[in-house]
């Protein structure tokens, strides 16, 4: 048994694999006549095969007298390629059970929620938003507000009221009690300003736990607003991260 180093690649392979003589690393044939010790060179006959026939470097001839350039005469038995094929089968199964046990570890629970707000009001009303939070832990619910939108809007109140407020970036953080079960919130704005506006809130009780909602609101000038109806309310959209 000869193992074969693979002119193309370096890697070295036993003629007894398989796929010889295709490298099984990078496809190259190893019989070719460029790689036998008895190439006499492009459009030469060969002095070792049947007939002698014009070969080139390309050329396959599945030549019985094919003797390899670059052979591996002394292979060490943890080099040699039946090895590292075991211990790269044993490498492909390990990672296999460890993705497998990675892919069904538990799943946090969601953060679920439904929200309502009028799709138009007037300048100096007061604009609603209703939510309905249903979380699976026993921690407090954190709402999450853009500080842009408390810059077009006045925030006159919220129930229920937060414990605590803090400044996070972009953001202002309100958190609100514990509750088991689902959790009505409401926010009342005071709109100042006349314009279409993307709202966007985030309720979450952990980072990796958290639901997004957003919808567009338009404010308008008093006497642009219809007596009846008026405004429809829109079910806002639950985005999950």
């Amino acid at each position: 048994m000869r193992t074969v180093i693979c002119p193309r690649c370096g890697e070295w392979m036993d003629e007894t694999h398989p796929d010889f003589p295709r490298c099984v690393y990078c496809g190259e044939k190893l019989t070719q006549c460029g790689f036998c010790r008895a190439f006499p060179g492009d459009g030469k006959k060969c002095p070792r095969a049947k007939g002698h026939p014009i070969v080139y470097s390309s050329t396959d001839l599945n030549c019985p007298y094919f003797t390899p350039k670059l052979v591996a005469r002394h292979v060490h038995p943890l080099l040699s390629s039946s090895v590292r094929w075991q211990m790269a089968a044993s490498l492909l199964f390990t990672f296999s059970v460890l993705l497998v046990a990675f892919l069904s570890r538990p799943v946090p629970q969601k953060v679920l929620v439904a929200a309502t707000a009028p799709s138009q009001v007037a300048i100096g009303d007061l604009l609603e938003v209703r939510m309905l939070v249903k979380t699976y832990a026993n921690q407090p619910v954190r709402l999450k507000l853009d500080r842009r939108l408390l810059s077009d809007f006045q925030l006159i109140g919220m129930s229920p009221l937060p414990s605590q407020v803090t400044q996070q970036g972009q953001f202002y953080e309100f958190v609100l009690p514990v509750s088991v079960d689902p959790q009505p919130i409401t926010v009342k704005f005071k709109c100042t300003r006349v314009g279409e506006y993307a709202m966007r809130a985030t309720v979450m009780t952990t980072p990796k736990n958290q639901a997004e909602w957003q919808t567009k609101v338009k404010v308008v000038k008093q006497t642009d607003v219809p007596k009846q109806p008026k405004g429809l309310a829109v079910i806002a959209m639950v985005l999950w991260r």
